[in-house]
């Protein structure tokens, strides 16, 4: 199933693009008059749409004053007069009011796009997105040779992109993105020599990358993201030398990932994720210094010793997902130094072995750490408490023993509340975590890793001792895991001062004694277990406790509840009155 995102740039870059696109807009459009010929475009546009757009006239051919419609601009042109007489400088000019801008975006249209718009031969700038558009794109569209941006993203189109795309050498932005486009993507770009953006998301779009993209020299940002595209990334990045944000995620491309990506020395932002690469990540991608952000989860790589010395040349690397590639190998200890700006590191689901590298002690600048889903063993280090900004560590699904470091209790992010707000790209690509949610596996999107909620998730590991009481220092920790392990020992009281918990799962360990009843003061606790362990006594009640379900208690005979709070609880949960 695939899933749409919101596309970039933004409606609010595009409102920028406008206005700079409508310089010469220095008029008082509302007391000037359309041509005869945009009044007409425009009317056949209103026409194609199965209701009225707010405050346009009720017959659009009835007034002449267009350029005082919401989302129409216009701009004066002129021009010296035909004479036989030679010029002078008081010589009279020619005047024309024309539309140069139609900007409708999130209106609520519903309709197809009318052939007539080609009538709006001064049109630089159309923004007709998150609209409900149907039908194909009609092929005059691309007879508009001074169009500069071009918007059609999310509506419901549907067809394949017409041919022509190459006539409009002005264009500078085109988002043709979450749409029902079919087909290959037209490989007409060899005389768009001005072209920024292209984005062209959530569609259903096959056959290979279009070759003359290469010819693109200004392009800035290419998205072809969640679509069906086939081949070998053919890319000539000696040429696309202002590419910054290169999205190429969840398609079916295939082949390696190429040494020509580092001649693209301005990218910022790759996404090559959910596709079916194989092969090494080549030497030459240490040449990327302005590389910020790299995403290759779910293809066949192999050899992650080499990938990560690469990739550790890379200085401005930031956020590093290697989700699903290099499996069964062994993580690398020896000859990695660490990352010196990474902020989230997650290599999941790899069947990697070996421990816990000592190299991410280097990692000095680590928010986010995700090794779940693998096979380590080994011990939790000491120094990992020592992380300034660490927030999120997920290391659930391995074979990791020992006892939880007391010195996790110090991470400042959860005993400090040291501030997750950072200056985050909003180009970059969602960023997608598994969540294991009741019985049901959930894929959840996150936007960016520091939208992931603050997180110790030990679970399904081999783990032993006790829950030490200074766990309570972490009162800004939102989530706990720590079920499926051998932890024994009793709750201790000092849980109930971690004020910001979500989720505490305890559950299938061998801890003993009481719940206690102070738990009940975690006012956003939503998701509580106990369940399969060996506790006794009374069930706290008030609270979230009167929301939890009975399964959260179940697998402790010598627990038992007061009836008269607890109505959800009932004899099949194994907790008696």
């Amino acid at each position: 199933m695939r899933i749409a995102t919101l596309t970039y740039p933004s409606n609010c870059v595009l409102s920028l693009l406008f206005i700079f696109f409508l310089q010469t807009d220095a008029f008082n459009s509302h007391s000037h008059s359309c041509s005869p010929g945009d009044l007409r475009a425009l009317y056949g546009f209103a026409r194609g749409l199965d209701a009225q757009i707010n405050h346009w006239p009720v017959a659009v051919a009835n007034s002449t004053s267009c350029c005082s419609w919401p989302g129409v601009h216009c701009a004066l042109f002129s021009s010296s007069p035909t004479s036989s007489s030679s010029s002078t400088l008081n010589s009279t000019l020619l005047t024309a009011i024309r539309v140069v801008g139609l900007d409708l975006p999130g209106k609520g249209l519903e309709g197809v796009l009318s052939r007539s718009l080609a009538g709006l031969d001064k049109l630089s700038f159309l923004n007709l997105s998150h609209n409900s558009f149907r039908d194909p794109i009609p092929p005059e569209l691309f007879h508009l040779k001074l169009l500069k941006v071009l918007d059609v993203s999310s509506n419901q189109l549907t067809g394949e992109l017409p041919p022509g795309i190459g006539n409009l050498s002005g264009l500078q932005h085109l988002d043709v993105s979450s749409n029902r486009f079919t087909g290959i993507i037209p490989d007409e770009f060899h005389g768009l020599a001005k072209l920024e953006v292209f984005s062209a998301t959530s569609n259903e779009f096959v056959g290979p990358l279009p070759s003359s993209l290469s010819s693109c020299s200004m392009l800035t940002l290419l998205n072809l993201w969640n679509n069906s595209l086939e081949g070998n990334i053919d890319l000539d990045c000696r040429r696309l030398v202002h590419l910054a944000t290169l999205n190429l995620g969840w398609n079916r491309l295939q082949g390696v990932v190429p040494e020509v990506l580092s001649s693209c020395k301005a990218l910022q932002i790759l996404n090559l994720s959910l596709n079916k690469l194989s092969g090494q990540v080549p030497d030459k991608l240490q040449d990327l210094l302005a590389l910020s952000y790299l995403n290759l989860h779910g293809n066949s790589l192999s050899n992650i010793s080499g990938a990560l010395k690469v990739l550790q040349e890379c200085q401005n690397l930031t956020v590093v997902i290697l989700t699903k590639n290099f499996v069964g190998e062994e993580m690398p200890i020896n000859a990695i130094r660490g990352f010196r700006n990474i902020r989230a590191l997650a290599i999941i689901n790899s069947a990697l072995t070996g421990s816990l590298p000592s190299w991410l002690r280097n990692c000095r600048e680590l928010r986010f750490l995700d090794l779940s889903w693998n096979r380590l063993t080994g011990e939790i280090p000491r120094w990992f408490g020592e992380f300034d900004h660490l927030f999120f560590m997920n290391l659930s699904n391995n074979s990791i023993c020992g006892e939880i470091p007391v010195s996790l209790t110090a991470l400042r992010s959860l005993t400090l509340g040291v501030s997750l707000h950072e200056n985050v790209s909003s180009f970059q690509p969602p960023f997608f975590n598994w969540y294991r949610g009741g019985q049901n596996n959930l894929l959840r999107v996150y936007k960016h890793y520091t939208d992931f909620p603050p997180t110790l998730n030990f679970s399904r590991n081999k783990m032993s001792g006790s829950i030490c009481k200074e766990f309570g220092k972490m009162k800004y920790l939102h989530v706990l895991d720590l079920s499926k392990n051998n932890l024994s020992g009793s709750i201790p009281e000092e849980v109930s001062s971690m004020f910001n918990l979500e989720r505490l799962d305890l559950s299938f360990n061998d801890l003993s004694g009481s719940i206690p009843s102070s738990i009940t003061k975690l006012n956003f606790l939503s998701f509580f277990s106990v369940a399969y362990n060996h506790l006794q006594g009374l069930i706290p009640s008030g609270g979230q406790f009167l929301s939890f379900p009975c399964s959260s208690f179940e697998g402790n005979p010598g627990l038992h509840s007061d009836s008269k709070s607890l109505l959800q609880l009932d004899s099949w949960c194994n907790v008696p009155e």
